[in-house]
């Protein structure tokens, strides 16, 4: 997502990355990686649990989230989700630039319905 990350940002998205690692961990990591976008450090693994993402054990990984990616309109609600069921399945990036255009779009339907209604 991070060479990619202008097809969400240029539709008016905000992409927050959260990872479950520590500050100086990440710290390191983005001196020698920089991302384009914030990352939330959630150490105690409180955020991936609340999205339902976290995955305590399986076969392919230990006490991660599962790879997700979560449009969430400007009210905070869940507008679309991709959970991948593997650590190898990734959202792609313009699934969700796809998706986010069709919402978008979506919703300037229903605010021209309700200039019609009003007229």
């Amino acid at each position: 997502m991070r060479s990619e990350s202008t097809k969400l940002t240029d539709q008016g998205a905000v992409i927050l990355g959260v990872v479950g690692d520590t500050r100086k961990a990440m710290a390191a990591y983005l001196e020698q990686n920089p991302l384009p976008f914030p990352m939330l450090i959630d150490e105690d693994r409180q955020v991936m649990k609340r999205f339902e993402v976290y995955n305590r054990l399986n076969w392919d990984a230990y006490r991660l989230a599962h790879p997700s990616a979560f449009l969430i309109d400007p009210k905070g609600q869940i507008r679309y989700s991709f959970v991948a069921s593997n650590q190898k399945d990734w959202p792609r990036t313009q699934l969700l630039a796809d998706e986010l255009a069709r919402l978008r779009e979506a919703e300037r339907e229903i605010v021209s319905e309700g200039e019609a209604a009003q007229e």
